[in-house]
């Protein structure tokens, strides 16, 4: 029993690294420009979509393939920032709604460029598991138990000690006083937009070959990114790291001891508890706001 305690807590951890890396994106955006980026689901589908062009089509190395899906949907992120930017004149509803229809068209985009029909995407490195102490482990979940905290970690060192990373951080804490001090909101803004939907796509990617990659297969993951975001605190990256890695735990938690039935139910109840507590989120950060 304790092996199957700890394979599923494993397993938890894993799922959880990649909704922290969803909820990155959105806390990112959401840190920069106060948008809450609806279409981020619609994004992390894309990244996946990419991943399967340079490595199920054009079958590059899995390690040259990863890091040029992460480039080319970081490319869709700077055109949606400028797509969206002649909104952020409006109130916030007229951006949100934005957001949506962006989505909206990225799903349908991808529904006619490659079907409805899913594609299966083959584990990079085998589907032989791994087994220690009664332990077995996906390969794939233990690449994402390795790439997810590298990722997050080489974003945390570049936003706290790039002279880049410094110039994010002012213009997502004061953009008047950044501006003055030569600080291009909109170029910030644009970078801000690229780096949340590389880490997107990034998740995308890492768990493309264990789902079936769809135009809807971004809905769910994004629904819970969300919920991780909001979780550790909307706007605060390490916020974000936490409350992913919280919610799968949780969720895979639900599943063994209770149902999988209910694993997603339980998910939400236990967020909207800690809510109901501490509505700023379990590590709250100051952002600025769009009325």
């Amino acid at each position: 029993m304790t092996s199957i305690v700890i394979q599923t807590l494993i397993g938890g951890i894993g799922m959880g690294s990649i909704y922290a890396l969803t909820a990155l994106g959105y806390s990112m955006i959401y840190r920069s420009m106060g948008l809450i980026n609806f279409a981020h689901g619609s994004v992390f589908m894309i990244g996946a979509y990419m991943g399967v062009v340079f490595y199920v089509t054009l079958k590059l190395n899995f390690f040259i393939a990863f890091p040029l899906a992460i480039l080319a949907t970081a490319a869709l992120g700077v055109v949606l920032e400028r797509v969206l930017r002649p909104l952020s004149r409006f109130q916030m509803i007229f951006m949100l709604t934005g957001t949506i229809a962006v989505g909206i068209i990225l799903d349908n985009s991808a529904l006619l460029i490659w079907g409805a029909l899913g594609v299966s995407v083959p584990a990079p490195f085998g589907e032989t598991p791994i087994e220690f102490w009664n332990i077995r482990l996906t390969r794939q979940i233990v690449v994402i138990l390795i790439m997810a905290p590298v990722i997050m970690l080489i974003l945390e060192t570049v936003l706290r000690k790039s002279t880049l990373g410094k110039a994010l951080r002012a213009a997502a804490q004061d953009g008047e006083i950044a501006s003055t001090m030569g600080i291009s909101i909109n170029r910030m803004n644009a970078i801000t937009f690229a780096i949340g939907s590389g880490l997107a796509a990034a998740a995308g990617i890492l768990v493309s070959p264990i789902f079936y990659v769809t135009p809807s297969i971004g809905w769910s993951v994004a629904i819970k990114g969300f919920a991780a975001a909001i979780l550790g605190g909307l706007g605060n990256p390490v916020g974000a790291m936490v409350g992913g890695i919280i919610l799968g735990v949780i969720e895979s938690s639900s599943a063994l001891f209770i149902s999988s039935s209910y694993k997603y139910a339980i998910t939400f109840i236990v967020t909207i508890l800690v809510l109901m507590v501490k509505p700023t989120g379990l590590i709250s950060e100051k952002t600025i706001e769009k009325i």
